[in-house]
């Protein structure tokens, strides 16, 4: 009977690995047609508006459209820099003081105004306003300061100041 139950346990045995097998293999086909539904499901999500495309051809316009916007962004840099740079030079600053030229007149009629851009260069204008005559003036501006061939006067300063402490957004 030691042989009839030695036979009865090997079949046992390859029977129990047989069908362990076959539920491992169940358990992974199982698995595999769920990814595939999945992946099914993607690949309808993803062809739904491609109207007839391969994939290759779908891909393909993809690209062409990426390499489009890339180049129009690069083209929007481009004059985005040119903006900047005109902005950096235009007129950002300005300041206006009135005074009495003459103390007689009384009337605060003479005038400075100091025109500056970003960089603190630009020009001083002046007016000064007498009863009988007017006579205007202009000097010139770098980096905030006056050249050396001019002067300017307290109202001149003042003007100056004011506008190169005004802040601009850059």
């Amino acid at each position: 009977m030691g042989g009839l139950s030695a036979a009865f346990t090997t079949d046992f045995l390859i029977s129990f690995a047989f069908v362990a097998t076959l539920l491992i293999m169940l358990g992974l086909i199982l698995n595999l047609y769920s990814e595939l539904s999945s992946i099914k499901k993607r690949y309808r999500q993803m062809m739904a508006n491609s109207e007839g495309q391969s994939i290759e051809q779908m891909l393909a316009s993809h690209t062409s459209t990426v390499n489009d916007v890339a180049e129009e962004q690069q083209k929007m840099r481009n004059r985005i820099s040119t903006l900047e740079e005109l902005l950096r030079s235009s007129l950002a600053r300005v300041a206006v003081v009135h005074f009495d030229a003459f103390e007689k007149t009384g009337q605060g009629l003479s005038y400075c105004v100091a025109m500056l851009d970003r960089n603190n260069n630009g020009v001083v204008f002046s007016s000064i306003c007498g009863q009988e005559a007017e006579r205007s003036y202009v000097k010139p501006i770098e980096e905030g300061r006056v050249a050396d061939k001019y002067k300017l006067t307290k109202e001149e300063e003042q003007a100056l100041k004011q506008a190169m402490g005004k802040a601009v957004r850059d």
